[in-house]
């Protein structure tokens, strides 16, 4: 029996003032077409959870850790744009963290690029991002675990979102369930 390993790449991305630095982790078994997330975080456990992302639903995982709005939305284009190129469906990309995920999303809305599949956010209402008054009409459905007051937001604006009990926020086999558009 062949046990295959997980792959992971340091990127560097030119951004305006500097280099941005996102880590991809592929899956250990990945297929061609998987998902694609942008996974993003404030803290170094940004790079836990997307692995854990990546093992435990099958994706494809650029992963950043920033505060910057503008980092991330360049990175969220950067992987629209390159999605085939890491062996993932640019039509299957995700954001994931917290309320910086949640303003990427609105950032891909507003611009018309990059189309996102789904939203997997964690308590984004905890960051103040995205701002209180900000439309959330014709974001991405999402997902959301430990985060009653932003999925309501949401589902106000007209947007699918599913929630999680706070138990599943380290495992990501629910992914599984998730359609892709």
């Amino acid at each position: 029996m062949t046990t295959l390993a997980q792959r992971e790449a340091d990127l560097s991305l030119r951004a305006a003032d500097d280099f941005v630095r996102p880590r991809v982790i592929w899956p250990p078994d990945p297929e061609d077409g998987s998902p694609i997330a942008l996974f993003l975080g404030e803290r170094p456990s940004v790079f836990e959870m997307a692995e854990a992302l990546s093992v435990e639903g099958g994706v494809v995982v650029l992963a950043l850790q920033t505060t910057s709005v503008d980092v991330a939305t360049m990175a969220l284009e950067w992987a629209g744009d390159h999605a085939a190129s890491l062996g993932a469906d640019p039509g299957r990309l995700f954001v994931a963290g917290g309320g910086l995920a949640a303003t990427a999303a609105l950032h891909a809305r507003d611009e018309g690029w990059p189309p996102l599949a789904r939203q997997l956010l964690f308590g984004p209402e905890r960051s103040g991002w995205p701002p209180a008054g900000a439309s959330l009409a014709g974001v991405a459905p999402a997902t959301l675990v430990d985060a009653p007051a932003y999925a309501g937001r949401l589902r106000a604006a007209g947007v699918e979102a599913e929630e999680l009990p706070l138990a599943a926020r380290m495992s990501f086999e629910w992914l599984a369930g998730i359609p892709a558009a």
